[in-house]
């Protein structure tokens, strides 16, 4: 009977397996088939785009008819030099009576293709870019398998969001980079602690499934490992076991090899040293960004042209600069909820309203990215802010500004962030001006001219919705929305110690895509109130990039190396490193000690 009850569970579960492979396959070939659909109908207009370039280059062009017999005239065509009283209305209706059937098989090819590149919002499986999924099968129910939920990006950051409530043993540390002058600071936990967390909940049966684990978690760039070791080999071999360790008899084996993971934020921001830097590779947030090329472009879509139509489709796309006008149209589709788009008016409570600039520029590019994405093509917009330092004014100096040495202390923040910002308590993503000496300005309450300039860039994080809202509820509590406030911090360059002009927070709310923001910022001490006043110019840019495919992998470390990780390498080359030991009390004070702090 037993063994008959274990063949009959056997078998329901090769049943199973078989049907979750079936599955896998029925939805791998309708993606192909899906996107046969999509580049056959973009191509058809392609080669009817070019066909009506060169008609209407016939139909427009002025020719020498000296050649032409009189008799000959008719046949030419309706428009020649006869009608040489013809004014431009004439010729033109004439034209056009020419192109009109071609026009509008152009027209409804257009709008037949609309449909397939880009939906409509109210289906949420047009936008959500998941991938084919395992099962298993219980009693009660049919699950997604937590491997593959990790493997896919989501279920990682719900397990940190677990890691991080209170008693959960695994601490959280902080690392202090740099000299005692300058002082950046990142959140880490241990490798080894991660791994007892996992077996001790049940998460996974075997060390080396929990290692498994975490290195699913680290390809997904849901966490980054840093070896403390490698960093600062001297330092870190002198350590001595602190007296709490010693009291848990704590001596684990990963703490002494110095792993530590860091949590990667989807909206992960970088700052920039110069303008080339802004097309540069890197991995930033959880993927991993290349320059822009059309050679991507065509490398992602080359297989599929060769099933559509062989070499010969792939020499009309290369002819027809096909990536280039594929990469235009989704570049600058409008969003469906805009008013360009014809989309209805936004109420709240019967009153009118429109979204904040900065908000639907993010939201449009989004959108553009989900278009992309829906293509299988590797093309992604990245966010740029650039920061102009223009003028620094004492409301206190009424004669004018004195000379002195400024600089200033810069992050892009969400807005309920309570991080410091000053050079002993710095984030991994706040940048410092060089300081600049300001010359005397005269007159009443003159500015001192300033001109310093910052950079930064951010992505647009995949599974992730137009609306700026992650797919993933756990990612959605711990990394809500991208950074929407810029941090100032102004300070004096002395010889003993700088001297605090004032801080403020910057709204980014009315800065719109491609444009420009300027205001007198005023900089507020705790002790002093307003005195000094900054003037800045913002500008918002999005720059295209193309995501790392398979076929680059190897060389993704030099193509596209870790920002954090790099920034991590150089601060703690220039002034060593300091891990504190102090533990994190409960979730909400753990929460906010994040929010203070770059993972």
């Amino acid at each position: 009977i037993i063994e008959s009850i274990n063949g009959s569970q056997a078998e329901g579960s090769s049943e199973v397996v078989n049907a979750a492979a079936s599955t896998d396959r029925h939805l791998a070939t309708l993606e192909t088939e899906n996107r046969h659909r999509q580049f056959g109908c973009f191509l058809e207009l392609l080669a009817l785009s070019e066909v009506r370039k060169q008609l209407s280059s016939v139909a427009a062009a002025n020719y020498d008819n000296s050649w032409v017999d009189d008799a000959d005239v008719d046949s030419i065509g309706s428009i020649l030099a006869e009608n040489e009283d013809a004014g431009l209305e004439q010729e033109y209706a004439v034209a056009a009576r020419m192109l009109r059937p071609l026009l509008t098989w152009c027209r409804v090819i257009e709008m037949d293709i609309v449909e397939e590149i880009a939906p409509q919002l109210d289906s949420p499986s047009a936008w959500h870019g998941g991938k084919n999924i395992a099962c298993n099968e219980s009693e009660g129910a049919i699950e997604v398998s937590a491997e593959m939920q990790v493997r896919g990006g989501a279920g990682g950051d719900g397990i940190v969001r677990k890691m991080i409530k209170s008693g959960s043993g695994v601490e959280f540390r902080t690392l202090r980079l740099g000299d005692g002058g300058e002082t950046s600071m990142v959140v880490l936990f241990s490798k080894n602690e991660a791994v007892q967390w996992l077996l001790n909940h049940s998460v996974e049966d075997t060390e080396e499934g929990a290692l498994r684990r975490l290195d699913e978690m680290e390809d997904a760039r849901v966490i980054e490992s840093v070896d403390l070791k490698l960093l600062a080999p001297k330092a870190y071999k002198k350590g001595k076991q602190t007296a709490e360790e010693k009291e848990d008899g704590a001596v684990e084996d990963e703490k002494l090899k110095g792993i530590r993971y860091r949590l990667v934020d989807p909206w992960e921001v970088e700052p920039l040293e110069s303008r080339e830097a802004e097309t540069r590779g890197a991995a930033l947030g959880r993927h991993r960004f290349l320059a822009f090329g059309l050679g991507k472009v065509t490398a992602s879509c080359e297989a599929l042209f060769r099933s559509l139509g062989g070499s010969p489709l792939l020499e009309l796309w290369a002819a027809s600069n096909g990536g280039v006008s594929l990469t235009k149209a989704v570049a600058t589709v409008h969003a469906p909820w805009e008013r360009d788009a014809g989309g209805d008016l936004q109420l709240k409570s019967g009153i009118p309203v429109e979204p904040e600039p900065f908000d639907n520029g993010i939201r449009q590019h989004l959108y553009r990215n989900a278009l992309f994405r829906r293509l299988g093509l590797p093309q992604r917009f990245m966010a740029l802010i650039q920061v102009e330092l223009l003028d620094l004014k004492n409301l206190t100096s009424p004669g004018g500004s004195l000379s002195m040495t400024a600089y200033a202390l810069l992050r892009l923040k969400r807005p309920n962030s309570k991080a410091p910002l000053t050079m002993k308590a710095r984030t991994l993503d706040s940048v410092a001006t060089h300081p600049t000496k300001l010359g005397k300005a005269t007159g009443p309450n003159a500015p001192a001219s300033w001109g310093s300039l910052v950079r930064f860039r951010f992505p647009l994080p995949e599974e992730t919705a137009p609306d700026g809202r992650s797919y993933d509820n756990d990612r959605e509590v711990l990394f809500k929305g991208p950074p929407s406030v810029l941090q100032l911090s102004v300070y004096e360059k002395k010889f003993m110690s700088d001297t605090l002009l004032g801080g403020a927070d910057v709204k980014l709310d009315g800065l719109s895509s491609g444009g420009q923001l300027e205001e007198w910022v005023p900089l507020r001490t705790d002790a002093h109130g307003i005195n000094w006043f900054a003037r800045i110019r913002l500008t918002l840019r999005f720059e295209l990039m193309c995501l790392s495919t398979e076929k680059e992998k190897q060389d993704l470390e030099e193509l596209a190396p870790s920002v954090g990780y790099r920034r991590i390498q150089q601060l703690s080359g220039l002034g060593g490193l300091h891990e504190d030991v102090r533990k994190s009390v409960s979730t909400p004070d753990l929460l906010s000690y994040f929010e203070s702090m770059v993972y």
